[in-house]
């Protein structure tokens, strides 16, 4: 399992881009504390991890596979992330509260997942300052995603956020419906029509 920490450690570095901080350096009492607690999960195609309005109550680590994260707004259904293969996948504002929250998550793919619980998140990270450490540039890591795309909606056109989401995410024409990207991209069906007619 030593490559999860690899990935998680390369995806952490690539969010942050800055040189300034430190890796995440996890001691072999660390590593040994969270593989107690990881649990492997192979689970098909179209499982709901988590269902709108209810509690996000683990993060997981896509070793295989495709997610995304997703709500309903007037009986719409919006895609509101994705992830691939050697990311981490969690509803952030409801892992944060551990509280419901109106976003759900599902596969896109047969996965193969490890996942964390909460509370022996907590516990590892009070028992062990480089979890703790490692904690804390995951939430940033993934704060500072979100912030990135509010950016790309506020400053990019529509046609800029395509390109730079297929960059980004090779297979998330394969998987994802043109509504679904349409949704996460904020613009309409038709829109994203004309932007691919034009590649």
């Amino acid at each position: 399992m030593l490559h999860i920490f690899t990935a998680i450690n390369s995806y952490v570095s690539s969010m942050l881009d800055n040189k300034d901080i430190p890796p995440v350096s996890l001691s072999l009492e660390g590593m040994m504390a969270i593989f107690t607690k990881l649990q492997k999960e192979e689970l098909p195609k179209n499982t709901i991890l988590v269902k709108p309005g209810h509690t996000c109550q683990h993060i997981y680590f896509i070793e295989k596979g495709a997610a995304r994260i997703f709500y309903y707004k007037e009986e719409k259904d919006i895609t509101d992330g994705f992830r691939g293969e050697e990311t981490l996948l969690l509803s952030i504002i409801s892992f944060i509260r551990q509280k419901p929250d109106k976003r759900g998550i599902e596969l896109l793919d047969d996965c193969v997942l490890w996942k964390l619980s909460y509370d022996d998140l907590e516990e590892l990270s009070e028992q062990f300052p480089d979890i703790q450490y490692l904690y804390r540039m995951i939430m940033s890591s993934v704060l500072i995603m979100t912030q990135n795309r509010i950016d790309r909606m506020l400053f990019q056109s529509a046609e800029e956020r395509y390109d730079d989401f297929i960059k980004s995410h090779p297979r998330a024409a394969e998987l994802l419906t043109l509504g679904m990207i349409a949704s996460f991209l904020g613009i309409t069906q038709e829109t994203l029509s004309r932007i691919r007619s034009k590649k």
